[in-house]
């Protein structure tokens, strides 16, 4: 009999623990699968906005469309308003745009789901093998922490925005310690193609010029390699999104996001924006993907100590530097409206104000989990304590993992439609294909509006609306729609009124009694008694219908005429259709 050789058991112990970990990420997509549209998806900031517009682009053929003139008519268009610049969505050179296009929705939704939780995986794992935990025995450790980072629970719709930065962090690495293969420049490369400029992007590069700057200056020689791979990254950026940095850079048109006032968006108080910046420390942004950072932090300064300890000072400085980095990261966040508010009305405080430059929060996820693995490496690899500091960070990303907890416990049948609408129930298909054939005219002849629902369930189906959610379109819009609203505007709250005012992304029909709540479902028998809109200012942009989740009990008074109550054993919705007199 031959022996096996201490390196192959290695291997092979380590290729076990990577089935394992392939084993139970193919267990958190399963309810994905499983469930099919029956499953939840994420409403706020996904189904009623970004995934809706790469839909938007699919259904108006507009994807890859990349004249500067282009319009999507879908949304805010009637009236002389004609719809909002191909320019504000997502540039057809982006390989979630291509899936949206080739697949049904939800199908792609769940394609990218996959694709954006392995690449986490992958990359993370490929960064601590080369990089943080190299040698051998820290192989179930550098799997671990690989399978905790994919299960940031990241909005699926960037891509790869946030996920894919330990990937590209691996490759960067590779070209400053002079290591690199081909493959490296192929991450580099395809990199801009499936994540998001104004989101990471930008980011990403400063941080790694940051990097290899200081990278340069300790082997005190240019690494030209390094450099080049930054200004692909950053030219290939400028490529796929072209679109959007010019219209930005130029102007196009002027944006409704010049309106921003941050004076009242935030409070100016110095202990306020103290405390929005701690709470982004304990609890990162929840779209980069939330989770609780207080364990990671306390395993962090128990291994400076220990480090400190050994006299291994070189650790002390990244367990100690990197908190300090994610610390800045926030206060950068926390007080970035005050740089926008003393910068005014000048022509580098609109590009602020317009820009949000705050955004490195979206690197909080791969700096946590960096110092994760190098905390980690001041223990026994194998010891008791990393394995139960382990189990405890996987319990912190379960609990994290709001949307995949939901889906859990509608297979199990403890979360019901009504608690929580599926994709299916959410958008209607069947309900509104009912109502597209009760008014039985083209969809590109008449506009509705929405009323206790996102607008984005209406545009799914092929309705052109009035309202909607979108971070960048033509200002005078605002201005008109807000004569439909203006009487409820009055009526309701001071935070509604400048919700809209000061920021008004969200070109909604709001109401003092329904406040700034979007999702009435039919079990919840909410109405509204003492509706007073501007019906004739709703007839200016060609407003024809109103798609109402809750009765209007006065309807007549604000000239519209129940034209039918649509019901739908599937839908999340009961709609009153309301037709303006």
């Amino acid at each position: 009999m031959f022996s096996r050789s201490p390196s192959s058991v290695r291997l092979s112990t380590e290729k076990n623990y990577l089935l394992g970990a392939a084993g139970l990420l193919l267990f958190y997509i399963l309810p994905y699968v499983w469930l099919g549209e029956g499953a939840y998806i994420t409403i706020h900031d996904n189904l009623d906005s970004d995934f809706l517009y790469l839909y938007l682009l699919k259904i108006t053929r507009t994807a890859f469309d990349f004249n500067l003139d282009t319009l999507i008519p879908n949304a805010m268009s009637g009236g002389p308003f004609t719809g909002i610049p191909r320019s504000a969505f997502r540039t057809g050179l982006n390989l979630e745009v291509l899936s949206f296009w080739l697949l049904p929705p939800y199908v792609a939704q769940v394609v990218n789901f996959v694709a954006v939780h392995i690449i986490g995986f992958v990359g993370m794992y490929l960064l601590l093998r080369k990089h943080s935990l190299p040698e051998p025995h820290w192989a179930f450790t550098r799997v671990a922490i690989a399978f905790l980072f994919a299960l940031v629970p990241c909005y699926t719709v960037h891509g790869a925005s946030v996920s894919g930065q330990p990937l590209l962090l691996f490759a960067f690495l590779n070209l400053l310690t002079r290591t690199s293969r081909w493959t490296d420049w192929l991450i580099i490369l395809l990199f801009p193609f499936y994540s998001f400029f104004v989101w990471a992007g930008l980011f990403i590069c400063v941080v790694l010029g940051g990097i290899g700057l200081a990278g340069m200056a300790i082997q005190r020689t240019i690494n030209w390699p390094y450099i080049i791979g930054l200004a692909l990254l950053s030219v290939t950026y400028l490529a796929s999104e072209w679109e959007l940095i010019y219209a930005f850079i130029h102007q196009t048109y002027v944006s409704e996001r010049v309106a921003f006032d941050y004076s009242q968006l935030r409070s100016m108080r110095v202990l306020d924006s103290l405390r929005r910046s701690a709470d982004l420390f304990v609890w990162p942004m929840f779209n980069t993907g939330a989770f609780l950072t207080v364990g990671i932090l306390a395993v962090a300064g128990v291994g400076a100590w220990r480090a400190y300890g050994r006299r291994n000072y070189r650790a002390v400085w990244w367990l100690v530097g990197l908190p300090i980095v994610a610390g800045i990261f926030c206060l950068i966040h926390g007080f970035y409206h005050y740089l926008v508010v003393w910068l005014g009305n000048s022509p580098l405080g609109m590009k602020f104000r317009v820009f949000q430059f705050d955004r490195f929060y979206f690197l909080l996820p791969t700096l946590w989990f960096c110092l994760f693995a190098l905390a980690l490496r001041q223990f026994g690899a194998n010891g008791r304590w990393n394995r139960f500091v382990l189990a405890g960070q996987l319990l912190l990303m379960i609990v994290a993992n709001k949307e995949w907890c939901i889906n859990v416990g509608k297979l199990t049948g403890s979360v019901t439609e009504a608690q929580y609408p599926s994709f299916r129930a959410f958008f209607a298909e069947k309900q509104f294909a009912q109502i597209r054939q009760y008014i039985n005219r083209p969809q590109a002849d008449y506009r509705v509006i929405c009323l206790g629902m996102h607008p984005s369930v209406a545009q799914f189906n092929g309705f052109y609306t009035l309202d909607s959610y979108q971070n960048n379109y033509p200002l005078p819009y605002k201005y008109a729609f807000r004569k439909i609203i203006a009487t409820e505007l009055a009526k309701g709250t001071r935070q509604m009124r400048v919700y809209y005012d000061a920021y008004a992304c969200r070109v909604y029909l709001y109401t003092a009694e329904l406040g700034m709540n979007y999702l009435f479902g039919k079990t919840q028998n909410q109405s509204v008694r003492n509706l007073q809109i501007n019906t004739n200012a709703l007839k200016a942009l060609d407003g024809a219908y109103v798609v109402s989740a809750v009765p209007i009990r006065n309807s007549a008074a604000n000239h519209l005429r129940l034209a039918r109550v649509f019901d739908e054993p599937e839908s999340y919705w009961r709609i009153w259709l309301y037709r303006v007199m």
